[in-house]
């Protein structure tokens, strides 16, 4: 298992990407505190875990408060001992284009931007006493491509591979890399949910995006998180400041 030992948190691992990413990284032998803000959620994939005989628990978090953030480091260090891995899957989506409003905006910002960077933010004093670790912010196809109505989704996802880089660069010097995991189309309740949002279902999802890449599919979220769990392992100690595009080959046209 190559995290036996560790501990992660994971954000927004309540569903989608974020429970696959927990059930990965306990599954690899890490200890996981899903880190989660809807708590029935958070606990389903804690006790999902505890039942695949994992270790894991669930603390309440909300990425855009600050205190809350503080909370949760000093909570994984007081039940597992300490800290090694930390992924920034929590995020917002609110899908507008150049009419969206401040509160939309405050949304975005608040989650994807600032919630990512605090959590890095009070995560480094702790991955500092481990003597290093890893971090994976969850970026995304729309971190680098241009699509239409999606200012404000894409605008935040730039940012945090943007961030990605810088952080990478100030902590590596700390044996902490930073790299940044770009998922393309994958089933998850965001995707759905985006297609009612268009008065699409799920079935109009496959039938217009699987044409778009190279494997002629839509992933799962089960391929982003074993990416995730090679970026943290000692696989990939020498990479840091990368971006892996989990798409399916999407953005290489």
């Amino acid at each position: 298992m190559k995290l036996s030992g560790k501990v992660a948190i994971v954000t927004g691992g309540g569903s989608g990407i974020g429970r696959a990413i927990c059930e990965r990284f306990a599954a690899e032998g890490a200890s996981v505190v899903v880190a989660e803000l809807d708590a029935n959620l958070g606990r389903e994939t804690a006790e999902m875990i505890a039942k695949n005989k994992g270790k894991a628990r669930f603390t309440h978090t909300d990425i855009k408060d600050e205190e809350s953030i503080k909370k949760l480091m000093a909570e994984t260090v007081s039940t597992f001992g300490g800290l090694n891995f930390l992924v920034n899957n929590a995020g917002a989506f609110v899908i507008r284009d150049v009419n969206a409003t401040a509160e939309e905006w405050d949304v975005m910002l608040h989650t994807n931007i600032r919630g990512t960077a605090f959590c890095v933010k009070h995560a480094v004093p702790e991955l500092k006493n481990a003597g290093g670790g890893a971090i994976v912010n969850i970026g995304s196809i729309s971190s680098v491509l241009g699509q239409g109505s999606m200012v404000t989704y894409n605008a935040t996802k730039g940012a945090i591979l943007t961030m990605t880089r810088c952080m990478a660069l100030d902590l590596g010097r700390e044996n902490i890399r930073v790299n940044c995991l770009c998922p393309g189309n994958i089933k998850t309740r965001a995707l759905i949910n985006h297609m009612k949002s268009l008065g699409k279902s799920y079935e109009d999802a496959e039938r217009e995006l699987t044409p778009l890449n190279f494997l002629g599919r839509i992933g799962i979220p089960e391929e982003v998180a074993a990416c995730a769990a090679f970026l943290c392992s000692d696989d990939a100690s020498y990479v840091t400041g990368a971006s892996l595009f989990v798409d399916g080959g999407y953005s290489a046209q």
